[in-house]
């Protein structure tokens, strides 16, 4: 884990993993109290790593405590909880709600079918609709 040193701060700029597929930047903080929080950024795709890591160090001079960027990747979304008020907002829905969503979620993976030139990213939307049994693989 490299630390980049700036004029009166530092970066913790955690290596990327083989796995990784996502990169926050988290910091130390205040609040209207005076207690100190932690503070996290929104989740980017593990692409904009150095991007993320150019922010942190651009910011660690203004900031009272170092500055982290932690890359993820999915099994650590998965284990830390970050889903379950997804999933128990889910488990709230009536029926109605929920095709809904099902079908909000198949005219967009049709549409990715479509339109998108990455196969990867072809590749994942059909299989979630092969998830959905939308469609069967012969």
């Amino acid at each position: 884990m490299p630390i980049i040193r700036t004029e009166r701060n530092y970066v913790h700029a955690h290596a990327i993993g083989d796995d990784d597929v996502f990169v926050r930047a988290s910091f130390f903080g205040y609040d209207e109290a005076g207690n100190r929080v932690l503070h996290h950024m929104p989740y980017r795709g593990i692409e904009e790593y150095q991007a993320e890591v150019d922010w942190a160090v651009s910011m660690a001079d203004r900031m009272a405590h170092p500055l982290y960027v932690v890359p993820f990747s999915y099994d650590d979304m998965l284990v830390s909880g970050r889903f379950d008020p997804l999933c128990k907002a889910v488990a709230r829905m009536t029926d109605q709600e929920r095709g809904q969503m099902r079908r909000g979620i198949i005219k967009s993976m049709i549409e990715v079918l479509r339109d998108c030139d990455d196969w990867r990213v072809r590749a994942d939307a059909y299989d979630i609709l092969v998830q959905l049994k939308v469609t069967y693989e012969s």
